[in-house]
């Protein structure tokens, strides 16, 4: 047997990956440890003078608009004499 210095080597055939099973979707990796899905992402902030945001809606709120009052005298019609 003789041995070429500049032999290379044989090339191998790529390994062939099977489709993915139609329905099946892949499960991701466990989060090692389980906890914040995004550790890397800050809360919000807010302005120092801001107020805190509510967590819910408020209840039944007032009526903010005045209703309006009686009608006042009425002016004549012009075409009126």
């Amino acid at each position: 047997m003789s041995t070429e210095p500049n032999q290379e080597p044989p090339i191998q055939e790529p390994v062939e990956i099977p489709p993915a099973t139609p329905g099946t979707p892949t499960e991701p990796p466990l989060e090692q440890p389980p906890g914040n899905p995004q550790p890397d992402v800050p809360p919000p902030m807010r302005d120092p003078g801001a107020p805190p945001r509510p967590e819910e809606l408020p209840g039944q709120t007032p009526d903010e608009v005045p209703v309006r009052g009686p009608q006042g005298p009425r002016t004549p019609s012009p075409a009126t004499d």
